[in-house]
């Protein structure tokens, strides 16, 4: 049954949905079709003289564009008899291009290139490992200063510039680095050390004298120079970008490099596509925004970010300004501008897929020759607009109701599966244990029984709130109303959970005056509302309890009250401890049970009595909960 209903449910939730999204597309469709046939025709009246009028502007910028980066591509082309890496240099700091790729005839790169000096074992490369490996092994020691001074000993003998080391790369760049890393910028000022004291000092620190200042500054001078000498075809250009990053890092404000970044983008874009381009145009790269453009004989790739290739789009056209439009540089597969009126035009054989949109400056020619009809069409238009918003708003209030009535689902679902599982759990564990005779004696049997009896009494409370939830969320809870004496009503909460108030941690106290006004209402819900107020204030109260339910009378209405010691809420939390399954411990290992229908079932109950509910309560000092309950001579119309 509860399935076929569900069914009915989401079929009438789906019928009214769609009326309402029918409802409100059924205007907008037709004021859409209304306003395209009423402007087609002014439009198409101006759309020739536009296009006549820019046809000219943008064919010029065009060409502007065309020449300028014919121009650039005339400036890379190699000249004279150069070294690969000396062409690289001169492209990269007349700022030409943001990388460069210098190629050879079969396509391959020459540079920059991952390929290392070829690894040799003459006289002088002997030597300097030998020199590096002391260094190495005083390093080892403890011994800097020594090891500073064969260092020193390695990159001040010209004979050993060239040496190369096991792996391929130059032996007195990587000495140089090591002795900026040694000194650093705190090291500089020492004084030197005579060799007399070598030993003095056991953990290797330089002794006074020592001029690693002056040594420091005459090495970073040397390496930075060589660095920037791109006629040195000895030093590859991985160790160079290596070298080039470290020494920048050390001495950021002394050390320039001006071809560094134009290494690493080159770099970064043959460990892509090292292969060579097809053709001399600007293509993309795999490299996120950057694009290459090869000289007309293949020899040479200049690489551009995309932000360059704007800015020079926007210096070539910059020497062209209409007085009414502006020119917008659109790059492959971007959308132009939202008020162009002229279709956007190739910026460019050599530049192929970017193009130049053109859009109007305030009021264009087009806005100016409609605008009489458009405001007959504007107002037209806001009526329609209203009534899509006013079924749109309509239609958002639907869908809210049903993902609420969805959240409500979900949530009940998980806090029966949550609250349901401990209680059977336990008496499922106990009963097994009764069953299989695994305890010690009849008073271990009673305590076992106990507390199954326990854990049933949670159980029947937990589903009694579900299925008083159940009516309440379909109306269908009914009240039989009679006039009721407030103590009676106390007194039957009160009997409910008489073993938790007179447990030996608990103070009770209960004030109900005999002689209170009589209300109004039906006394198995009223003792619920204050059944669930008590055991809550049992629950949420640690240690020594002390829990109190009074009533008071007032002018129209008899008030109970239920005050607790207990944990306490915060401000934020009162105003949703009323809501359906708010509970303020949400976490699944809570201590305390509970499925958050309590206090929710208990202000359904007391609006249904037309009385009111609230709670005064500070975190650490207890809760207080007042309910008022109109007197049963002042309560009419509640059957």
């Amino acid at each position: 049954m509860g399935r076929k209903e569900n069914a009915a449910g989401s079929r009438g939730t789906g019928t009214m949905v769609a009326a309402l999204v029918l409802a409100a597309l059924v205007p907008a469709v037709g004021v859409l079709w209304f306003m395209t046939v009423a402007m087609r025709n002014e439009r198409l009246a101006v759309q020739e003289r536009l296009a006549t009028v820019y046809s000219n502007q943008l064919t010029s910028l065009q060409r502007q564009v065309t020449a300028h980066w014919q121009a650039r591509l005339t400036a890379l082309q190699p000249t004279g008899r150069l070294a690969p890496a000396q062409i690289f240099a001169a492209a990269a700091r007349t700022k030409l291009a943001d990388g460069v790729v210098v190629l050879g005839g079969a396509g391959k790169a020459l540079y920059p290139t991952a390929a290392l000096v070829e690894a040799r074992a003459d006289e002088n490369s002997v030597v300097a490992r030998a020199l590096q490996s002391q260094a190495a092994v005083l390093l080892q020691a403890g011994q800097k200063q020594l090891a500073l001074a064969k260092l020193a000993e390695l990159v001040g003998d010209p004979r050993l510039r060239h040496a190369v080391g096991a792996r391929g790369v130059l032996i007195v760049p990587n000495a140089q680095l090591l002795i900026l890393k040694l000194i650093g910028p705190a090291l500089a000022a020492e004084p030197p050390r005579s060799a007399g004291r070598q030993n003095d000092d056991r953990d290797g620190v330089p002794a006074s004298g020592s001029p690693t200042g002056s040594l420091r500054q005459q090495t970073l001078a040397d390496l930075v120079t060589r660095l920037n000498d791109y006629g040195d075809a000895a030093l590859s250009s991985s160790q160079r970008r290596f070298l080039m990053r470290e020494v920048k890092a050390l001495a950021p404000g002394a050390a320039i490099f001006p071809t560094l970044e134009a290494e690493e983008l080159a770099a970064e874009y043959l460990d892509h596509d090292p292969a060579r381009p097809a053709d001399a145009r600007l293509q993309r790269t795999p490299l996120a925004k950057v694009w290459r453009l090869p000289v007309a004989d293949g020899t040479l790739v200049a690489l551009f970010r995309e932000e360059r290739v704007r800015a020079e789009l926007a210096t070539a056209i910059g020497a062209l300004t209409l007085p009414d439009a502006q020119v917008t540089v659109l790059a492959p597969g971007e959308a132009g501008p939202a008020d162009r009126r002229v279709p956007s035009l190739d910026a460019s054989e050599l530049l192929p897929g970017w193009r130049l949109a053109l859009s109007f400056n305030g009021t264009d020619p087009l806005a100016l020759a409609s605008e009489r009809q458009s405001r007959f069409y504007l107002w037209m238009g806001v009526g329609v607009v209203a009534i899509i918003a006013v079924l749109a708003l309509m239609l958002a209030r639907t869908v809210a109701a049903q993902m609420r009535l969805a959240r409500l689902k979900n949530e009940l679902v998980s806090t029966v599966s949550h609250e349901l599982k401990t209680p059977l759990a336990s008496m499922r564990a106990l009963v097994d244990t009764l069953a299989a005779g695994r305890f010690r004696d009849e008073r271990q049997l009673q305590d076992y029984l106990h507390l199954i009896v326990k854990e049933n009494v949670r159980l029947s409370h937990v589903i009694e709130n579900f299925l008083a939830f159940s009516r309440m969320e379909r109306g269908q809870q009914r009240f039989h109303f009679e006039a009721l004496a407030p103590a009676e009503v106390v007194r039957a909460a009160v009997e409910a959970l008489q073993e938790k108030l007179e447990a030996p941690n608990c103070q009770f106290e209960m004030s109900v005056p005999p002689d209170l006004p009589r209300i109004r209402g039906d006394a198995e819900a009223l003792a619920t509302v204050l059944i669930n107020l008590l055991d809550n204030a049992c629950k949420y109260t640690n240690g020594e309890k002390r829990i109190a339910v009074r009533g008071v009378a007032e002018s129209d209405s008899v008030r109970f009250e239920v005050e607790d010691n207990g944990i306490g809420l915060a401000l934020a939390e009162t105003r949703k401890i009323f809501d359906r399954f708010y509970q303020v411990d949400q976490s699944l290992t809570r201590q305390r049970g509970g499925c958050g229908l309590g206090l929710s079932i208990v202000k359904f109950i007391v609006e249904a009595h037309r009385g009111s509910v609230e709670v005064k309560s500070e975190p650490g000092k207890g809760s207080t909960f007042r309910v008022r309950i109109p007197r049963a001579n002042e309560t009419t119309n509640l059957s």
